[in-house]
């Protein structure tokens, strides 16, 4: 999808969303129908994995090393936010919230992540049961574009309404360098995950040179003959941002800036609600960012990196 579409759709919502700030029954259908259409989006990813099925079904091993180098580099980045300071801001605001709101506050994230798991579980299960030649034919891709565009639209209108309210002055500098080194990251993990896997230093980093953008990356491999790695990357980048959405409740309370590095080039568009939810407005924009920017990085990393 255009990225100047999606740039238009949360610039609308956003100026909606101001206009009409003062009217609370607007707001509370705005959120409302922001979660329909995240809940949408889960089932309808869910169901994008199942109609790919035939990537995998065959080879296992296919998706047990895609699936592992995206869970190792989830691993890596939350590592590297916990020990540049997220230990402490985790165990401080456990203590607050437990003392705050029991048992249940405690555990909400982890309800968070089991609603967002059931929808995708829901998507690829109802598309699991029917024959391949259906499912092949089904217009997933244009349903997701339209969802992904109200979800966009929906994210720009509850930003708009606390535009008034953020202070993004108090936001450091260094955000701009933020995909940059989520980059760097991701190419240094895929060049050691390829060394020890056994696959190739290079094949490794073009593992992860599609920054969670599946279709793209997968495409571009696929066009130079290489198709296995091709289909790993693809199921890769998938579960980089299954794991990132899965995972955002958790990730934001060592670092609101952990869902956007795990979400990639995702993070300009299918992680803004997330974001949003669990970061805070102001993170919002680093996010779509961040994603625009890694977005923009995949073509020429890929193609560098093939040869």
């Amino acid at each position: 999808m255009s990225v100047l579409l999606l740039l238009a759709m949360l610039a609308v919502g956003a100026a909606l969303g101001f206009i009409f700030r003062k009217y609370q029954a607007l707001a509370g259908l705005g959120r409302h129908l922001a979660h329909v259409s995240i809940w949408g989006l889960l089932v309808a990813m869910g169901a994008k994995l199942a109609q790919n099925r035939s990537l995998f079904v065959d080879d296992l091993a296919v998706l047990f090393v895609a699936v592992g180098s995206a869970a190792a580099l989830t691993l890596v980045f939350a590592l590297v936010f916990w020990l540049a300071g997220g230990r402490k801001k985790w165990q401080a605001e456990e203590s607050q919230l437990g003392r705050a709101e029991g048992p249940v506050g405690r555990f909400r994230e982890l309800f968070s992540v089991a609603a967002n798991g059931g929808c995708i579980i829901i998507g690829f299960a109802a598309f699991l049961i029917l024959p391949q030649a259906r499912v092949e034919n089904f217009p997933l891709e244009p349903i997701i574009d339209w969802m992904l565009m109200a979800l966009l639209f929906f994210v720009g209108f509850g930003l708009g309404r606390e535009l008034k309210s953020l202070n993004f002055a108090l936001l450091p500098p260094m955000l701009l360098l933020a995909p940059f080194i989520n980059m760097a990251i991701s190419l240094v993990f895929g060049y050691f995950f390829g060394f020890l896997s056994g696959m190739g230093a290079r094949q490794g980093a073009l593992l992860t040179a599609g920054m969670g953008w599946y279709s793209l990356s997968s495409v571009l491999l696929a066009e130079r003959g290489l198709v296995v790695l091709s289909v790993l990357a693809f199921i890769h980048n998938v579960f980089r941002e299954l794991f990132a959405i899965l995972l955002a409740p958790i990730a934001a309370k060592i670092s609101p800036l952990l869902p956007i590095y795990l979400g990639g080039a995702t993070s300009g568009d299918v992680m803004l609600p997330f974001v949003q939810k669990y970061c805070g407005e102001e993170y919002t924009l680093v996010s779509f960012y961040s994603g625009i920017v890694c977005s923009i990085a995949v073509m020429p990393l890929v193609k560098v990196l093939a040869g």
